[in-house]
């Protein structure tokens, strides 16, 4: 395992009143790698460039690992100066690390490209349903006789789209699916307009909020579910897990052509809309209710791409591979 060949020492970094000490943390350190994530804020990446800047007085590897999928949006953003300061340290890092192949562009002119390395996302394994569940489930998904589940798990930030999947859920009120949302509201007022919205349009029938949900209970609406609906534009979206956990617990899923996400949703394996659009969502729903032949086959799709790639052991020998090359 990972944590076997390698000795591994943490400094958390995380909140930015504390820099002058982070920095004695890891000026007090003599490891052969330092491997960090960077911010996706602009006052996060000046403590960045500063900790990087440390690091490499200390003439030792260094590793990047960018989770998400808004820096180029954010450099543009930058002044002149912090705009220099990225270039400069950033080409010095001796590799930066993406989640997917459409990503590989955030750093193009900064980082040259023979430095960047691919290092997709993974689900853990206690959210992997069994393979007897699993069978039961594709012998469900075919069946006319029970609602069709579609559900969004994520935060609820606007521009994931729980609302635009909430306004599709309106226009097909009265049919035979059942919406579940699942994940933390940050503002009260969202979830309020949320709830109001329900029940202003009389969807509590066919709309189901189940608050924050982790563990078993996360993984047994996974299990129940036909549909994952996630028809994000969120800036800050890398290659979301959220999407890779429902494709390991084979579901069809609905999303954007947004970030990292075409590298793992294609018409394969499920549905690709535009960005703030209800009705397409509405109309590739309205779709599955006439015809469901078509969920097995994605489903299987799903969980065999997951479990070929996308596993906890997986994602950790992308990274050895990666540290054993530095």
């Amino acid at each position: 395992m990972f944590n076997e060949k390698y000795e591994l020492t943490s400094v958390d970094i995380k909140d930015n009143k504390k820099v002058a000490a982070h920095l004695g943390s890891l000026n007090r350190l003599e490891s052969d790698i330092y491997y960090f994530t960077i911010s996706q804020s602009k006052w996060g990446n000046l403590r960045d460039m500063l900790i990087l800047l440390n690091l490499y007085r200390k003439r030792k590897k260094v590793v990047i690992h960018y989770h998400g999928g808004y820096y180029r949006e954010l450099y543009r953003r930058f002044g002149r100066l912090q705009r220099a300061l990225n270039r400069r340290l950033l080409a010095k890092v001796d590799i930066m690390i993406v989640l997917s192949k459409s990503l590989e562009s955030l750093f193009a002119g900064i980082v040259d490209s023979a430095k960047i390395r691919i290092c997709e996302n993974c689900i853990e394994d206690s959210q992997l349903i069994g393979e007897e569940a699993f069978t039961e489930k594709l012998g469900r998904l075919t069946d006319e006789e029970r609602p069709l589940e579609v559900l969004y798990l994520s935060n609820f930030i606007r521009s994931k789209g729980y609302f635009d999947l909430l306004e599709a859920a309106k226009r097909l009120k009265g049919r035979e699916i059942r919406f579940h949302f699942a994940g933390n509201f940050f503002r009260p007022e969202d979830e309020a307009e949320f709830h109001a919205f329900v029940k202003t349009e009389g969807l509590e029938p066919f709309v189901r909020y189940h608050g924050v949900v982790t563990g078993e209970r996360k993984k047994s609406l996974l299990e129940r579910s036909d549909i994952f609906a996630l028809p994000t534009y969120y800036p800050n979206e890398g290659q979301p897990i959220s999407i890779i956990e429902a494709m390991g617990n084979g579901l069809a899923v609905i999303s954007t052509a947004h970030a990292g996400i075409p590298d793992i949703v294609s018409g394969d394996n499920g549905y690709l809309v535009g960005a703030q659009a209800p009705d397409e969502i509405a109309s590739v729903l309205e779709g599955i209710l006439q015809d469901r032949r078509p969920l097995p086959a994605m489903a299987r799709a799903n969980r065999s791409k997951i479990l070929r790639n996308f596993k906890e052991a997986d994602y950790l020998k992308r990274l050895e591979q990666i540290m054993d090359e530095v």
